[in-house]
């Protein structure tokens, strides 16, 4: 039978049906402890997983069954290389750059620098395609050897010294290619401060705006606490995972800062719910389960949805879009999880305390009724005013989606890439040189 609670002013409060989210609230509630026992021994494993991850995270960021890749599939087989694009090494000469003996060691030392590489250039093939017409410009191309992956670096400030050492001074070497060009263009950037550093930049900003949503201590705590249990045990599932598929180096980007914002936001949604509980006269083990059977099935429909998007990338043909779509379903299930076990068996423990320790003044927090507030003054407004402020989102809709439709989602072409050093010198020579940009 559905059960009911009075409010303290005598109204009667809408029925909690004794559903599944009903039945697994008091369940947590009554074995609290246990519940919280097995989140942190899974926690802890989760870490361990995460270490275990970095040797088995998919590299690859190829298209199998396309021609170039089969294509490059057989002469890495064949000869050991042909899978990575080719680094360029360019010179230019004062007088004819083919004649120079300077110019041929120095292509003999590039080539030496990666050891194992494949070369091709007019001193090993005689081809004019090399040189350009005047004749002052040549370049050698350095194909590297072994696959393509996301974690490799193409050596040029190696290659070029290499190159560069003992040439006279009338000769000049830049080296670029697509990879040297890329590199060049995340100079300065954050691209290799890795995960840790993306998710703690994540978790302050988090942390900011939950000490103005809450204010205090243990409601500040919770969300947080919650988010890293979900991210850590969606390592260990992923770890499992990457025995039976390639997963991509890139899901673990999406587990950290899609896995925080997602279940910070799950747990704000059940936090709020059981503080207005409390604060309506709920005991505690009511509030729980009234927090599990409303706000939990809020939670357990975003998280499905999120899912079940995230799944749709399996459709796109490619490896790394596909371990994305597996690795990223499990993030929002496990937040679900999260949300609906460890969080109500942490309230349950914590009770009216999370309340307690106050960090932000009450003034600037607690407005008492949320009706009476900033939101639900806009909710009456809008309200009064349906159809005149539904015109206004569609327009602003429209607008953004116009804008949206001008994307051109391809790679940027050599030339306009961005950065500095010897990849920009290297490509502005073959350009100068009317080779190729």
């Amino acid at each position: 039978m559905p059960r009911m609670m009075d409010r303290p002013d005598g109204t009667p409060r809408t029925p909690t049906p004794d559903g599944l989210l009903t039945w697994l609230a008091r369940a947590v509630v009554r074995h609290r402890w246990l519940v919280i026992g097995a989140w942190i021994v899974a926690t802890g494993i989760g870490a361990i997983a995460s270490h275990q991850l970095a040797s088995r995270w998919y590299q690859g960021y190829s298209a199998p069954g396309q021609p170039a890749y089969d294509t490059s599939q057989r002469a890495l087989h064949a000869v050991g290389a042909g899978a990575r694009p080719p680094v360029v090494v360019v010179f230019h000469a004062a007088g004819d750059a083919t004649t120079s003996d300077a110019v041929k060691k120095a292509t003999e030392r590039a080539a030496a620098a990666v050891p194992g590489a494949l070369t091709s250039s007019y001193f090993s093939t005689g081809s004019p395609a090399y040189v350009s017409d005047d004749r002052h410009t040549t370049f050698e191309e350095i194909y590297p050897p072994g696959p393509n992956r996301l974690d490799l670096t193409s050596g040029t400030e190696r290659i070029r010294a290499a190159a560069a050492n003992g040439l006279p001074s009338g000769i000049s070497v830049g080296v670029t290619g697509h990879d040297p060009l890329e590199e060049a263009s995340r100079t300065g950037t954050q691209a290799g401060s890795g995960i840790l550093i993306e998710a703690v930049i994540g978790a302050v900003g988090a942390l900011v705006i939950l000490l103005f949503v809450f204010g205090t201590l243990p409601a500040v705590v919770m969300p947080i606490a919650v988010a890293l249990a979900a991210v850590l045990n969606t390592f260990t599932l992923v770890w499992g995972l990457t025995y039976l598929t390639d997963v991509s180096i890139i899901v673990q980007f999406l587990i950290a800062l899609v896995g925080l914002g997602i279940a910070i936001d799950y747990a704000l949604l059940m936090i709020f719910r059981f503080r207005d509980e409390l604060r309506e006269g709920a005991g505690v083990e009511p509030a729980i389960v009234e927090t599990v059977t409303h706000a939990g099935r809020s939670v357990l429909v975003s998280g499905s949805t999120v899912a079940i998007g995230l799944l749709a990338l399996v459709a796109v043909p490619v490896p790394m879009i596909r371990g994305m779509g597996i690795g990223g379903m499990l993030i929002p299930a496990v937040s679900v999880l999260a949300s609906l076990t460890l969080l109500p068996a942490s309230l349950a423990v914590l009770g009216e305390r999370i309340n307690r320790i106050r960090v932000m003044p009450r003034r600037l927090i607690d407005v008492g009724h949320a009706e009476d507030g900033v939101w639900g003054r806009w909710a009456r407004f809008v309200l009064r005013r349906p159809f005149a402020l539904a015109a206004i989102g569609l327009a602003i809709l429209a607008t953004l989606a116009g804008f949206g439709l001008q994307l051109k989602p391809r790679e940027a072409p050599l030339a306009d890439f961005p950065g500095t050093g010897t990849a920009i010198t290297g490509r502005q020579m073959l350009a100068d040189a009317h080779i190729s940009p």
